[in-house]
Parts: C-alpha cells; structure tokens; sequence
C-alpha cells in the first residue's frame, strides 16, 4: 500500500547515495507502436549498483535491526544504524543468503554499509563477474556446487547453525517475515514511478518474474493504489 511504501522510500532515502532513479519517457517507441506513452524505470542507476535488488534486501535487512532493538524502522535512518550506541548494542551480525547475482550484492552491500559482516553462497554455473561483484562489497562469497534451492537450503543450515541471519527473497513455512519485508523493499522503485508519473495513469504494467517477489510487490502496490481500475 501507499502509505507502506512511503515508510519504505523514507528509510532508503536516509541513505547518503539515495537519488530516485529516473522514470524514461520513450517517445519514439510509442509511436513507432501506435501507443500513446511507454514508460521505462531506469534501475541501472540505483545505489551505484546498477541493479533494484538492493532494495529489498537492504529494507529487510533496515528492518530485522529495528526489530531487533524492538524499534520502529521509522526511527532508525541511515546514521543511526551505524551510530556507535546502535552497534554496541547489537553487537556482530552476520547475514546470509544464496543468490546468482544481484540479491546477494544488494545484501552484500547493504551488510557493509551498516558495518555487518555477510556470507553469500551462489549456485553452480553463477558468472565469476556477480561473485567479483559480491566480493568487492566485502562480503565473502563462493559458487558452490549445488543448484539455486539446494544453495538456499544449504545457507539456511548454516543460518541456523551459526545464529546468522538468513536474507532469502523466497519464503517457506516458519520463514515469511524477512521475504515479506523483501518485498516491501521493491515499493520504493513503484512509489517513485507512481510519483514520477506524475498523474497519468497506465494501463499496463511490465515486470521481470525470477522468484516472482519483485512481481508480486509491484502487482501489490499499484492493486492498492488503483483498487478495482488497476492496471494490467
């Protein structure tokens, strides 16, 4: 929802880098197929990482310190969170996650911004690239040998061996929070977009589908903006 979103952008734009990414017009492709507007939301600008993923994983992760310091995450921007009464207070934190790329960076990053410690472990086949990517945020990072679900199961052992924190965009029985604050991390990108649209409502919406939490929170957000006139 709205208002949820608002919550959401607030906490990323405490960030010192925060900038909204810009909403494209593209008038020649309109044309060129008969519409009236095409719009792009340019994520290749977000955070320096050239990915939105950051954005679910960084709320997510915003929001397991608040609640942690039993918090509302309205009350811990950016400088809080890595103010030294906050770190003495939680202490080390590590987060964990599998990822093939940009979920992990953005939790790796994150991780780092706050001054916590995180572990990534990617499936086979993942580019050298992403792991170099993952690496250079501070985070150590390896490809193993299992494939996406056996990784993700595999960093959840490890999570629950080891106290860390497990940050995965899918969610399972007894694991719903941290997916669903995820989530919830995607509706700064649809809240800037809605913003940016500045009135004009669309008729379609285009989303890229991995594990369908991306998908699931834009569908989400512009259902509760726009009710039963939703786009489709």
């Amino acid at each position: 929802g709205l208002e949820t979103a608002k919550k959401v952008q607030r906490f990323h734009s405490s960030f010192p880098i925060y900038k909204k990414t810009p909403l494209v017009e593209l008038n020649n492709l309109a044309k060129e197929l008969k519409v009236k507007n095409i719009y792009v939301k340019d994520e290749s600008y977000r955070f320096g990482l050239n990915a939105f993923k950051v954005l679910g994983g960084s709320f997510a992760i915003g929001n397991y310190i608040a609640k942690k310091l039993v918090e509302d995450i309205e009350n811990m921007p950016y400088e809080r969170m890595i103010s030294k009464e906050v770190r003495e207070k939680l202490g080390d934190l590590t987060f964990i996650s599998a990822t093939d790329g940009n979920h992990g960076r953005g939790v790796a990053w994150t991780a780092n911004q706050l001054k916590q410690k995180c572990v990534i472990y990617m499936p086979k086949g993942s580019a050298k690239e992403r792991l170099d990517n993952i690496r250079a945020e501070g985070a150590e990072a390896e490809i193993t040998e299992f494939n996406y679900d056996d990784a993700v199961r595999y960093s959840n052992n490890l999570a629950e061996k080891n106290g860390w924190v497990m940050v995965q965009d899918t969610a399972w029985d007894g694991y719903e929070d941290i997916p669903t604050w995820i989530m919830q991390g995607y509706t700064t990108m649809a809240y800037e977009a809605y913003d940016q649209l500045n009135g004009v409502k669309p008729t379609h919406i285009f989303v890229q589908a991995g594990v369908g939490s991306f998908a699931a929170a834009v569908q989400g957000f512009f259902g509760d903006v726009y009710g039963e006139d939703r786009p489709i």
